[in-house]
């Protein structure tokens, strides 16, 4: 009886210590869970390949509940790509051999592909070993990092798009350059990391006043360019227009970017070309000097030669015209038309004489040759023509004079041929030390593309004669107002002579 009721005690004894314990891992199991889903990472523990708690925020990255989540393989939310690295780093970690974070990939029940960071720590749970999994949602960062490595790829193939060489600077040396600087400077990219920028240079003194310049102007401003000699890595001399920008709002650090573009060839071509457009002038300044002398000589000689036998026939013609007897009257008419007949002759002699040169403008000067020439225009094309000529011609010397003149011919040409106007007006005064001569019309008015039009060669005609006096000429029109020329020359700039 009394082992009986000792057995009975013992028994009862040992269901309470049972009751007790089943009673403190409850409430220890709730405070885990408790702590667990008030974490913000993802807590979950695996026992026997199996979910045995997984918090709100495992839920969360999934988009199941925990009751689906206890029913399920833990390796059927990972991504069938990352299952075999996902185990392999998990056992690894569990041994004790990695100590480092590992990321995968998980389908949600949505099925969408979210990226988790984990780690996994071996523990006992109720009583069983088991895995107590710390995970966190790592999408956001994965895309950001995966946008930032697409930019910086897109940076990278925008610079090496770039046919300038192309260099970042931080207290003068380089921390990138592009592919461009080997075929401006002959150096890889990697050789210059590190690098002084200096070696860009012919020596420390130019790199010196080099970057005085780029400084102190990127302190006032955001860009700065300049041109410079520098030298390649073969130790060829190049010029190169430079452009920098300072990095940021202000100049920290000196750190800048610059761009180097060789512009060697194209300044020598620009040179060969404006050696050529010098000769070509040249030319033309000789051209028309020899064409301007021969056509005096000419005029001269048509003048003074053709001009004296035609007034010695006329005299002849008009001796034998009195001494016709009066009653042949068929010799008389056929003297009279002779006469006639040379009479047109020698003003045909005189208009052409006057066209290759006028006379007037050697033996009268300027201002009568132009008074002449307004009355002959007036008279040859019925337009009224209003001039005013206010200058000294003993001040103006004879070649300039006969710029002055051929400008003003072909302005009146011009006016003939295009302007359909009714009036011109002319005025030519002396202004200090220059000559101003102004021509406009009241016709349809010159067009923007007809000023600029290279086969428009009266106008570069006009241009040339006035750039050899180092003038200036300006060319306007108004649609139905008509056109303005205004020619402004110093009066004593020296010719450009060849």
């Amino acid at each position: 009886m009394k082992k009986k009721l000792a057995q009975t005690v013992l028994a009862s004894r040992n269901n309470l210590i049972l009751e007790h314990r089943q009673r403190a891992e409850a409430t220890e199991e709730e405070l885990y869970k408790t702590i667990a889903n008030n974490l913000q990472v993802g807590v979950y523990i695996v026992a026997n390949k199996k979910f045995q708690f997984a918090n709100f925020h495992v839920q969360e990255y999934t988009g199941y509940t925990e009751a689906e989540m206890l029913q399920m393989d833990p390796l059927g939310f990972v991504h069938p790509d990352d299952r075999e690295t996902v185990t392999r780093d998990a056992v690894q970690m569990l041994k004790g051999l990695r100590l480092t974070p590992y990321e995968y990939r998980l389908i949600t029940k949505q099925g969408q592909t979210k990226w988790i960071m984990e780690t996994v720590t071996p523990i006992n749970f109720k009583g069983q070993r088991a895995v107590l999994g710390n995970a966190m949602d790592i999408t956001e960062h994965k895309e950001a990092k995966v946008s930032l490595e697409e930019l910086d790829a897109l940076k990278s193939s925008i610079l090496d798009a770039i046919p300038q060489a192309v260099v970042g600077l931080e207290n003068r040396r380089i921390n990138f350059a592009n592919t461009a600087v080997e075929e401006v400077f002959g150096w890889r990219p990697e050789e210059l990391i590190g690098k002084s920028v200096t070696l860009f240079y012919r020596n420390d003194e130019e790199a010196d006043e080099i970057g005085r310049h780029f400084y102190s102007g990127l302190e006032h401003q955001r860009t700065y360019v300049a041109e410079f000699k520098c030298r390649r890595k073969d130790g060829r001399d190049i010029l190169c227009r430079m452009r920098s920008a300072r990095i940021g709002d202000v100049l920290k650090d000196r750190r800048i970017v610059i761009t180097y573009e060789d512009i060697t060839e194209q300044r020598r071509a620009e040179e060969e070309l404006a050696n050529s457009r010098e000769q070509l002038r040249d030319l033309s300044i000789y051209l028309q000097s020899v064409r301007e002398k021969e056509s005096t000589r000419i005029a001269r000689e048509i003048h003074d030669e053709l001009g004296q036998s035609l007034t010695a026939l006329q005299m002849d013609l008009a001796w034998l015209g009195s001494s016709i007897p009066p009653g042949d009257l068929s010799l008389s008419g056929k003297v009279q038309r002779m006469r006639g007949l040379v009479d047109t002759t020698i003003d045909s002699v005189h208009r052409i004489s006057t066209e290759l040169r006028p006379i007037l403008l050697d033996d009268l000067g300027l201002t009568a040759a132009m008074e002449w020439q307004v009355g002959e225009f007036q008279a040859r094309t019925g337009v009224q023509c209003d001039a005013r000529f206010d200058c000294k011609d003993s001040a103006v010397e004879k070649d300039l004079a006969t710029t002055i003149f051929r400008i003003f011919q072909e302005t009146l040409t011009n006016v003939t041929r295009h302007a359909e106007a009714t009036l011109v007006r002319v005025g030519l005064v002396q202004k200090g030390d220059e000559l101003r001569l102004e021509v406009s019309d009241n016709g349809i008015g010159i067009t923007p593309g007809q000023i600029v039009d290279p086969k428009s060669f009266g106008i570069v005609g006009i241009r040339e004669r006035v750039n050899l006096w180092g003038g200036s000429v300006s060319i306007t029109g108004k649609p139905r107002k008509g056109t303005t020329i205004k020619v402004r020359i110093p009066m004593h700039h020296r010719r450009r002579m060849i």
